[in-house]
C-alpha cells in the first residue's frame, strides 16, 4: 500500500520477538504504521488482538480504506482505528489509548521511517523529500518516540504497560554501531525501557543495516 511497505517475514518476526500470543487479547499499536504490514502480521497470529496504527500520511500515500480492504479481502479483523497523525503528538497518542478502552498497550511494534523519508506538514500534508538517512541515536524518530513515552509516564498515562515488549527496526549506517544509533539512555529511562538481549542485524545494502532490538517496560 506504500512505496516501501515492510516485508511479511519482517512483519511477523517482530510480532513473534515482542510474544504476541495466539489466544490472548492484546492492545498492540505500530505508531509509524504506514501499509500496516505489522498489524496485517498480528491479526494472522491472533485474530482476538485489537490493533492500532498511528500514521502521518495523508490518504493520498497511504489508503486507510484499501489498507482496511487488504485486511478483509483475506477474512482477518481489521485494525480497530488507523489514526491519522503523529505519534509524537500527545493528543494522538492519547487517541490511541482511547481507541482501546483508555489504558496501555500490551506491545508496541514498529520499524521508524529512515533512508528518503516522506515529510508531512502539519496544515497541508503536502510531501517533501529528504535525501539523507537519520540513524543518529539522538535525533531518530524511534528517541523522539522514547521521550513521548517517558513524558506519559510521567503523567501518569503509559503508552505500554509493565511487562509489555516494544520491539523495532534501529537503522545502523556503515562506520556506526548499534549503540551509537539506540536512543540514548536518558530517553530509555524515562520511558521505562530496557534492551532485551541482543540486536539481530539484517543487511539491507553497502551502507545500511536494520538491526532488530526488543525492549522491554519496567
Amino acid at each position: 500500500m506504500t512505496t516501501t511497505p515492510l516485508c511479511p517475514i519482517a512483519s511477523f518476526t517482530l510480532c513473534n520477538i515482542a510474544q504476541l500470543q495466539r489466544h490472548h487479547n492484546q492492545a498492540i499499536l505500530d505508531p509509524f504504521a504506514g501499509s500496516c504490514a505489522t498489524l496485517l502480521a498480528a491479526a494472522h497470529i491472533s485474530s482476538g488482538c485489537k490493533s492500532i496504527g498511528i500514521e502521518l500520511a495523508h490518504n493520498g500515500y497511504v489508503n486507510r480504506d484499501d489498507i482496511i480492504k487488504d485486511f478483509v479481502s483475506r477474512s482477518l479483523p481489521p485494525p480497530s482505528e488507523i489514526i491519522h497523525g503523529d505519534c509524537l503528538s500527545p493528543d494522538v497518542r492519547h487517541q490511541s489509548r482511547l481507541a482501546i478502552g483508555g489504558g496501555a498497550f500490551d506491545i508496541i511494534v514498529t520499524d521508524p521511517p529512515y533512508g528518503i523519508r516522506e515529510a508531512m506538514s502539519s496544515e497541508g500534508d503536502s510531501r517533501s523529500v529528504e535525501g539523507e538517512i537519520n540513524c543518529s541515536g539522538s535525533n531518530s524518530p524511534l528517541t523522539k518516540l522514547f521521550y513521548a513515552m517517558g513524558h506519559d509516564r510521567s503523567n501518569g498515562t503509559p503508552l505500554l504497560k509493565p511487562g509489555g515488549r516494544l520491539v523495532a527496526f534501529v537503522p545502523v549506517q556503515k562506520g556506526e554501531s548499534l549503540d551509537d544509533c539506540l536512543p540514548d539512555l536518558n530517553a530509555r529511562k524515562k520511558a521505562g525501557l530496557v534492551t532485551e538481549g541482543e540486536g539481530k542485524e539484517q543487511v539491507l545494502n553497502d551502507v545500511l543495516s536494520r538491526w532488530l532490538v526488543s525492549f522491554v517496560c519496567v
